[in-house]
């Protein structure tokens, strides 16, 4: 069977990649979590983040908004403490401030409305620039709303991980598989 090619990585990586990776997500908590761990991710490697998700689902209430948005100077200091997860202030802090904001913006529409809730095929053949052209305007309105630590390799990636671009390579299984999901 063919895969993305990342997804040969390990098992947890094929396992996210065949169950998780582009399927259609519009359940707050779920883009939250996804969000999240992309800004968690910036420098790092994916696999790195799928072995600590556990725990950030554990330390970030299961990414529950109004909880993560009533955190305070207490909980970052345990979050800190934590090293079951990726322990970078400026992340974690950006985490409570993006649950706040997400208390304001709807974060379902923020993600789909200008795809008109509409899955649309991936740039994975287009080159760099191509990409951070296009994301440019959604990384402005994610900005605009307030979210923090959104630039556009962040943003491009959780759009690829809610389901939004469908990035899966064209001869991958899952590429059609999740063509399909999409009403």
């Amino acid at each position: 069977m063919k895969r993305c090619e990342w997804a040969n990585d390990n098992a947890e990586m094929l396992v996210y990649h065949d169950k998780e990776w582009g399927v259609p997500k519009q359940q707050l908590s779920k883009l939250f979590e996804c969000l999240t761990l992309e800004i968690f991710q910036a420098g790092l490697s994916w696999s790195t983040v799928l072995r600590k998700r556990d725990a950030f689902r554990k330390d970030f209430a299961d990414f529950d908004v109004a909880k993560i948005s009533r955190f305070n100077d207490a909980d970052i200091e345990r979050l800190m403490n934590d090293e079951g997860i990726i322990r970078n202030k400026a992340k974690i802090i950006a985490t409570v401030e993006n649950a706040k904001v997400c208390m304001e913006h709807d974060l379902v529409r923020l993600t789909w409305e200008p795809f008109n809730f509409t899955q649309m095929d991936g740039l994975n053949d287009n080159n760099k620039d191509d990409i951070k052209e296009f994301i440019k305007p959604y990384v402005k309105a994610f900005k605009s709303a307030g979210v923090k630590r959104v630039g556009p390799t962040t943003l491009y990636s959780y759009f690829q991980s809610v389901g939004v671009i469908n990035d899966h390579e064209l001869d991958c299984f899952r590429h059609s598989e999740i063509n399909s999901l999409v009403e």
